[in-house]
Parts: C-alpha cells; structure tokens; sequence
C-alpha cells in the first residue's frame, strides 16, 4: 500500500555491495521493490491470496518479502496489532456478508494508482447479508 518506506539518516560511513554511503545521507526505504519482487513472489504482479497461506493451507504465513512495515530495527512497531486487526476486520465482514461483482461484466483492475499511498482503481461490488 505504501511505496516507500520512512525517511532515515545514516549515523556512520557504510560499505553495501560495493557501494559507499556516507555519514548523514538520507536514505529511504524501497518497501514496493520487496513487495513485488521476483526474488520472493511468482507472479509478483498477479493478485494471490494463497502465497500467504502454508502448503496444506491450513496456516496463515509471511514471506519473506512481505515488507509493507518496514525492515529491521526500524520497522513499525503496530505490525502484529495492525495485521490482527485486519484480519479479525476482513474475517468479520466474510463471515457475515457475501461480496461479488456487482455486475458480471465487471472487471477488477489491479494496476494501483500511483501516489503517496497506492489505491486500487475505482470498482463496485455487491454486499449481501448471508442468511
């Protein structure tokens, strides 16, 4: 959702891969390039719930290049309350209504809009309470 990551001053000269960084450079955080990277994901483009699911798919997992809270000692320290939340959040709504396409012909563009937070394209869907 969030393509970069926060802003971060380096406190001392660091050699990466060959490259000098330099005392107080200012250096961001790629968070997309891990999150759509073909070093972790197959398809890293194509939506996949089941990447997140164990082999069996009775288990919830992370990926190694799932990265939207940051990476090591700085990362965001709300990840494990965000990611209940959004569960419990997306659970709740599945469990109690039945989503689909508003129209058949309709079609889910997953292409983000690009910007400070990426956003879906607009789209419509059809809420109904399960019985």
């Amino acid at each position: 959702m969030v393509p970069l990551g926060v802003m971060h001053k380096t406190l001392y000269d660091k050699e990466i891969n060959g490259f000098m960084i330099r005392k107080g450079t200012i250096v961001i955080g790629n968070l997309y390039s891990g999150n759509h990277s073909p070093k972790y994901w197959t398809n890293p483009e194509q939506f996949d719930p089941e990447r997140f699911l164990s082999a069996n798919g009775d288990k919830v997992k992370t990926p190694p290049g799932f990265v939207p809270f940051e990476v090591g000692k700085r990362r965001c320290l709300g990840e494990n309350f965000a990611m209940e939340t959004l569960f419990l959040f997306i659970t709740s709504i599945f469990q109690n209504f039945k989503v689909s396409k508003f129209e058949d012909k309709d079609k889910l563009d997953l292409t983000p809009e690009p910007g400070f937070v990426l956003c879906p394209k607009p789209f419509r869907v059809k809420i109904q309470k399960r019985i």
